[in-house]
């Protein structure tokens, strides 16, 4: 938002999260419901320096309300009701390929709005989030999609990919590149810290993407030989 005013030093959490709701999640969320691709380039210098600096000055006033704990809480919040809203209901309307190319797309966004918010609220994981031992904000909201999104859809993705390869192993074409996207991604829910508090479904999420990895593997062996 170019040309906008820094924000003041008695700015409030309300009038701080109202500007990164208006001017930084919105435009997020927008870009990504238009499917359009994101790049480094959603927000220039002058936005990245009014969002940080009105985290900043919300971290360091001295309220009597919890401000830091409220900027976690809704950090979180915007993430659980964005999937709720958005995600989920997009990823439950598809099937087959469609699932799996949908399930990527909102996995990079997710990534993307995660970047992007960890770094307006820096100031907050320099400082508050190590002093009370609080998950990170990448861990947080890695954890929430985990949660939300991976739980439901993943014997589905699971499915589908195998599925795919075994097409290809009675001679159709499949979109490799897909695939092996799609068993990145849950190596990364399986084995990163989105599900390392959910230790129940670790395991289970293992197996899924070793079998899939390992018939995958053989069946590009298999071409190249």
């Amino acid at each position: 938002m170019a040309g906008a005013a820094a924000p003041q030093k008695d700015i409030t959490f309300d009038e701080c999260w109202s500007i990164l709701q208006e001017e930084a999640i919105n435009k997020m969320v927008n870009i990504f419901e238009a499917e359009e691709q994101p790049n480094d380039k959603i927000f220039d210098s002058e936005e990245y320096m009014r969002f940080y600096t009105a985290v900043y000055h919300v971290c360091c006033s001295y309220s009597p309300d919890n401000w830091n704990q409220k900027l976690y809480d809704q950090y979180k919040k915007t993430f659980e009701d964005y999937i709720s809203s958005k995600v989920l209901p997009s990823l439950r309307e598809k099937s087959d390929e469609n699932l799996l190319r949908e399930f990527s797309r909102r996995w990079k966004n997710h990534k993307t709005m995660t970047k992007w918010l960890s770094m307006f609220l820096y100031y907050l994981s320099r400082y508050y989030i190590p002093s009370k031992r609080l998950p990170s904000l990448a861990e947080s909201s890695h954890s929430i999609f985990y949660n939300l999104v991976y739980r439901e859809i993943h014997e589905q993705v699971h499915d589908i990919t195998m599925s795919m390869i075994d097409r290809e192993r009675n001679g159709e074409q499949i979109d490799q590149a897909m695939v092996s996207e799609v068993i990145k991604i849950c190596e990364e829910m399986g084995s990163g810290n989105a599900s390392k508090h959910d230790a129940n479904n670790i395991d289970e999420a293992l197996v899924l993407l070793g079998e899939a990895t390992y018939s995958f593997t053989g069946l590009r062996l298999e071409g190249n030989a």
